[in-house]
């Protein structure tokens, strides 16, 4: 059997992110808090840890930084704001919804704003995605991390520098894979370098 690092978090589990945007905003704070306890008790879902941000610049939010990286630690398969615009600053919030998914969670808001609209799904696992024009057939954050050669071993890819490139190697060992070519669920797939950097894996289209 192979070793795999990464595994989705639960569903029942969140980690909470609350943006207000200047220190006078201190109330809008306390209602986002009471929006995502509220939607945690409807769903059912325990708030595992919160995290805030102040102020509008999108470089400067250790918070959601935090929110991210705690999510592995808090075995959290949700990432909960209160609505949308909360998660977003300058379109951030599809780039959230995406690290979220790198770490084995979904973005989710109370209200139940911005999130996909069905229309488009992942072609390997099916759920809601928002659709990337440029890779239509793009694949979640979270269904990424099940990237598979043919025999069933985890791949991982990644940029070979801060500049961008592409490199794959074996999840389990390290081992350098020389290829695109993966498997997702059993679908065939084709990791690449995004266009911005980052790695995009795509359903194979056999249609092509």
């Amino acid at each position: 059997m192979t070793a795999r690092r990464f595994t989705r978090g639960s569903p029942a589990r969140a980690v909470a992110y609350v943006r207000v945007s200047t220190d006078s905003a201190c109330a809008s704070a306390a209602q986002q808090r009471a929006a995502i306890e509220a939607w945690a008790r409807r769903e059912g879902v325990e708030i595992a840890a919160w995290y805030e941000d102040r102020g509008e610049e999108t470089g400067e939010r250790p918070g959601v930084a935090a929110a991210l990286e705690a999510l592995t630690s808090a075995g959290a398969g949700l990432l909960a704001v209160a609505s949308e615009d909360r998660a977003s600053l300058e379109g951030m919030s599809g780039p959230f919804r995406f690290a979220a998914g790198r770490r084995g969670a979904r973005l989710v808001s109370a209200d139940g704003s911005g999130m996909p609209d069905g229309t488009h799904r992942c072609p390997t696992c099916g759920d809601p995605v928002e659709l990337w024009p440029r890779y239509p057939r793009a694949v979640c954050g979270i269904c990424q991390h099940e990237a598979t050669d043919e025999g069933g071993r985890p791949l991982e890819f990644f940029n070979t520098s801060i500049g961008g490139g592409f490199g794959a190697r074996y999840a389990d060992t390290g081992e350098p894979r020389d290829g695109h070519a993966c498997v997702i669920c059993g679908v065939p797939c084709r990791a690449d370098e995004a266009r911005f950097g980052g790695i995009v894996i795509e359903a194979v289209d056999n249609g092509q």
